[in-house]
């Protein structure tokens, strides 16, 4: 095994006999990042890895064709991503360590705010009257995203209020765009993009709450996505909280359909939460 640092924090790259995998302190789990070839003998070596570390929770992204495998090391089938691989879909595979964690606290009121978000799917209708201006991010943004980041998230499964992980960011892999209004930044998402297997992950989305309930994420997300049917992408999708109403509700209103829920999957606000998965061919 071998390993390297993340500039930005603790978490570390690190490869288990061929299979890369990604040390995520932050969220307290491993996720399997090269899944390709894989055997259920290095399944069970990551599981022993991560236990070693401390973590909780093992995951991974696979196509079809390794279900089995992942199946047979123990893991189960969470929820999926269509069109995750370049048309092909994604399996969200996870293994608990902890048996805790795969209590989920909040069910129920989950499972209501779920309902909820699904009896309003492809309502969203874009207007021009928008008085909120939307444009696409740039580097001079960045004091402002991170003050906005900070009053949205007590804390928060990536590192959104370190500047030079922003920077990274906009000048890589990920398109931010945000709302403004009297020049001042009010709201705010991203995409991040993976331009190998042609698919975005809708993330960051936060609005100050004296804007929230005016459209302000909604029309974010619609210009996101006319930019990244340009560009060619597949297939969107969003993890979104599950606790939280909102979002799920602007995500199924933009035809985002609801494809599981990892459960205890990620840390904000300073504890462990249970994240949707919504996925939407484009």
């Amino acid at each position: 095994m071998n390993a390297a640092k993340c500039k930005l924090n603790n978490n570390y790259y690190a490869k288990i006999d061929k299979s890369k995998i990604y040390i995520d302190y932050i969220n307290n789990r491993v996720k399997i990042v090269n899944f390709h070839k894989i055997s259920v003998q290095t399944i069970k070596r990551i599981i022993r890895y991560a236990s070693r570390q401390h973590l909780s929770k093992v995951v991974c992204n696979c196509d079809t064709a390794y279900f089995q495998t992942f199946s047979d090391a123990g893991f189960i089938l969470e929820g999926k991503i269509d069109s995750y691989f370049r048309g092909e879909d994604a399996l969200c595979m996870s293994y608990f360590i902890i048996g805790k964690r795969k209590a989920c606290k909040n069910d129920n009121m989950e499972k209501l705010f779920l309902m909820k978000s699904l009896n309003v799917k492809n309502s969203f209708k874009f207007s021009n009257n928008f008085k909120y201006q939307i444009r696409n991010a740039k580097e001079s943004d960045i004091d402002e995203l991170i003050d906005l980041f900070s009053s949205a998230f007590f804390a928060y499964p990536s590192q959104i209020y370190d500047k030079d992980y922003l920077i990274q960011n906009m000048n890589k892999n990920v398109l931010y765009k945000v709302a403004t209004y009297n020049g001042k930044i009010i709201g705010a998402a991203s995409a991040f993009l993976d331009y190998e297997n042609l698919n975005a992950e809708i993330a960051d989305c936060a609005t100050y709450p004296h804007y929230r309930d005016k459209g302000i994420l909604s029309n974010i997300i619609y210009l996101l996505e006319l930019d990244l049917k340009k560009e060619g992408f597949i297939s969107l999708y969003s993890l979104s909280r599950a606790i939280n109403p909102s979002i799920n509700i602007v995500l199924s209103k933009h035809g985002f359909n609801f494809r599981g829920k990892l459960v205890n999957d990620c840390n904000i606000c300073g504890e462990f939460e249970s994240i949707n998965i919504w996925a939407k061919d484009i």
